[in-house]
C-alpha cells in the first residue's frame, strides 16, 4: 500500500496526463494545412503516451483500493478550438514546459524509494522527449520560417 502522500501525488500525475491538452486535442482537432499531417501526428503520439502513462499509474493506484480522481478538462482548452496547427504547436510547447516543471516539483516531494517515484520520473522523461519533438515540429512549421 502506498503512503497517503505518495498516493495523492501519483493521482495528481495521472490526472495531469488524463486531462492534458494533447489528450483534449484528440477530441477537438486543430485545423491542419495540407502537408502538415506529420506535425499533427505528433499531438496524437503525445496523447497516446499520456494515455499509456495513465494506465500504468491507474494499475498502481487501483491496487490500493482507494478512490482515484482524474477530473475534467479545463474549460480554457475550449479557447483553442478550431485554431491552426501552427498556433497549437506553440501552445503545446508552453504546455509541456509547464507540465515538466510541475512533474519535477512533484518528484521532489516524493519518497524516492517508492515505485511511484519511478513512474513520475518516467513522466518527466516523456515530457522532455515531447518538448524535443515539438521543437522539431515548430522548426518545420511554415509560420516559424516566415
Amino acid at each position: 500500500m502506498l503512503p497517503a502522500k505518495q498516493f495523492e501525488l501519483l493521482n495528481q500525475v495521472a490526472a495531469l496526463h488524463h486531462r492534458s491538452l494533447p489528450t483534449y486535442l484528440t477530441y477537438a482537432r486543430p485545423w491542419v494545412r495540407s502537408g502538415s499531417e506529420a506535425n499533427a501526428a505528433i499531438i496524437e503520439d503525445i496523447a497516446a503516451d499520456h494515455h499509456d502513462l495513465v494506465q500504468r499509474i491507474l494499475r498502481v493506484l487501483e491496487a490500493d483500493d482507494r478512490p482515484v480522481m482524474l477530473g475534467d478538462f479545463p474549460m480554457n482548452y475550449t479557447d483553442l478550438n478550431d485554431l491552426s496547427l501552427d498556433f497549437i504547436l506553440q501552445e503545446l510547447m508552453h504546455y509541456e514546459r509547464r507540465l515538466l516543471k510541475t512533474l519535477e516539483e512533484i518528484a521532489s516531494w516524493m519518497d524516492r524509494d517508492q515505485s511511484s517515484y519511478l513512474l513520475v520520473n518516467m513522466a518527466i522523461g516523456m515530457a522532455m522527449g515531447h518538448l524535443e519533438n515539438l521543437a522539431e515540429a515548430n522548426g518545420d512549421s511554415p509560420a516559424m520560417k516566415a
